[in-house]
């Protein structure tokens, strides 16, 4: 059995004073107020480390910011959790974590293309340029292209070997649609073969992950290949979710639970999933639902 957390920790940004997690926060004594800078950080880490987890996903995480007042995230809840850490930037001092209590055999970074202008339209395709040339500018707006990647690692389970990525795609829906393709592809180029799993904020709705997943798992008729949804359930806004962007899909894996909890920090709840390999015996979910 393998344990694995996403969490899309906002770089340690307190939940709102009236949310559940800061009301229950203050019942249990523990102050209502997360704070920010180190505090911050320790509370996450200590909720990370309470959930005896195997492998841990984590976006926006800050590496000494000023806005997190030069702490370096990934390191405190490392140590916290006693777990070994890796990371990839995507932006300077930020970008996703791993943490393992597994061997690590290996790892890399692929960076993702993004868009190529900062001015998009939700509703039509094309450029910005050709469309000013034919005075159609209703509707476009400017939206700053950012810096996308996916942290692959080779790890060393309890039955063999298997790879997990960790990924935060684009806000932009037909990019991050790109990149989820580029980073399901990225598996077969790191580790073909070897069961794995895809975890993080992917920006997209459940909906949308299925359709590339369809379209993808129709191209190949092999069984191994195809990846599988192995959690469902909204996440965002923490306090009052309404929609799922953060996601797990894996293949050689069944989802055996999955649960969505809020933490003392950040606008996405923690996923948690329990994860069976799909030759193991026993009661297994390919949907992650409990």
């Amino acid at each position: 059995m393998l344990r694995v957390l996403t969490f899309n920790i906002q770089y340690g940004e307190p939940v709102p004073a009236c949310s559940p997690a800061a009301v229950a926060a203050l019942a249990d004594g523990r102050g209502g107020s997360v704070g920010s800078g180190l505090r911050s950080a320790r509370v996450l880490a200590r909720a990370i480390s309470a959930l005896g987890v195997d492998v841990v996903g984590m976006q926006e995480v800050d590496r000494g910011k000023m806005r997190s007042h030069g702490v370096d995230q990934l390191d405190v809840v490392a140590q916290e959790c006693r777990m070994t850490p890796l990371f990839a930037q995507t932006r300077r001092r930020y970008g996703n974590g791993l943490l393992t209590r597994l061997p690590v055999k290996r790892a890399r970074v692929l960076r993702l293309v993004g868009r190529r202008t900062p001015f998009i339209h939700d509703g039509r395709r094309g450029d910005f340029l050709s469309e000013l040339k034919r005075r159609r500018i209703n509707g476009w707006r400017l939206k700053w292209p950012d810096r996308r990647a996916c942290l692959y690692a080779q790890l060393d389970g309890p039955e063999g070997p298997l790879v997990v990525g960790v990924a935060h795609l684009s806000t932009v829906r037909d990019v991050a649609r790109r990149q989820f393709r580029d980073v399901l592809t990225g598996f077969d180029k790191f580790a073909p073969g070897i069961p794995a799993v895809l975890i993080g904020d992917m920006n997209l709705r459940i909906e949308h992950v299925e359709e590339e997943l369809e379209k993808r798992n129709n191209r190949r008729g092999t069984p191994g290949s195809r990846f599988e949804i192995l959690h469902r359930g909204n996440g965002s806004p923490s306090w009052a979710p309404i929609i799922q962007i953060d996601h797990v899909v894996g293949r050689g894996f069944v989802g055996v639970s999955s649960t969505v909890m809020q933490m003392p920090v950040s606008d996405h709840a923690a996923v948690v999933v329990e994860l069976g390999q799909s030759g193991d015996e026993g009661e297994g979910n390919p949907h992650g639902q409990k």
